[in-house]
């Protein structure tokens, strides 16, 4: 059974190989080439960014290692989807594999966010907290979600989370709610194409996504075209 990865090809910059990463390598030449506006866009928003917060000392390193981990393993059984174009069979061992470390992962998190929290910038450092926001975003788990929106607050005020991030969790929040998405970060595969999944209010997404920092819709689609160009099948 073919599946479309919709929790694979999260957010507005996806992951390292899928769109969390999409984003962060906007300016690469490959993607310059194929969107320059989306990396003209890109630059100006970028330069909209306050610096984040970088705390002095780690106070969890071992945290921190297995967020990292976690995250990395995340990233490897999502490696494939860009020859498949965002699809996963279920049947073969890349999509067994993702299915098992999708759920030791879930598992791990759920029992961390119990025990923790959110982990925070003092306690992992910032890139332990992009891990933790990945996997949160990766967990296709509504509740895990919704707790952690409520539980970052404090996060995004201090910077250790961006606006971008919310909104990116706020859609597969509201997907996996069976809701339309309120940024358009989500996408689906039509006919082989990828098209954001369905959005409310549309006509007004492009003012939402400035707010959070996030591309136009249109750049943001160029951009995930040409990751996973039409090489999708139905």
């Amino acid at each position: 059974m073919l599946m479309a990865a919709s929790r694979a090809i999260v957010g507005t910059a996806y992951l390292a190989l899928a769109l969390l990463a999409v984003r962060a390598r906007a300016q690469d030449a490959d993607f310059a080439a194929k969107c320059p506006d989306a990396v003209r866009e890109k630059v100006e928003l970028q330069s909209r960014t306050p610096p984040r917060p970088i705390p002095a000392a780690v106070t969890r390193p071992a945290l921190r290692q297995n967020l990292l981990l976690m995250a990395k393993q995340d990233q490897e059984v999502r490696a494939h989807l860009r020859l498949t174009g965002g699809r996963i069979d279920q049947a073969t061992p890349e999509g067994r594999r993702l299915r098992e470390v999708d759920s030791g992962n879930l598992k791990r998190l759920k029992h961390i966010v119990a025990q923790e929290g959110f982990p925070t910038a003092e306690m992992v450092g910032l890139d332990g907290v992009d891990a933790a926001w990945l996997l949160t975003i990766h967990a296709a788990d509504p509740d895990l979600q919704e707790e952690v929106l409520e539980l970052t607050v404090g996060h995004l005020r201090r910077g250790e989370v961006l606006s971008d991030q919310v909104a990116m969790l706020t859609d597969d929040l509201l997907n996996g709610r069976g809701r339309k998405q309120r940024y358009g970060t989500n996408y689906e595969l039509r006919d082989g194409q990828l098209y954001p999944a369905p959005i409310e209010d549309e006509a007004n997404v492009d003012a939402r996504r400035r707010e959070v920092g996030l591309l136009s819709l249109a750049n943001d689609m160029c951009l995930a075209r040409a990751i996973y160009g039409t090489r999708a099948s139905q």
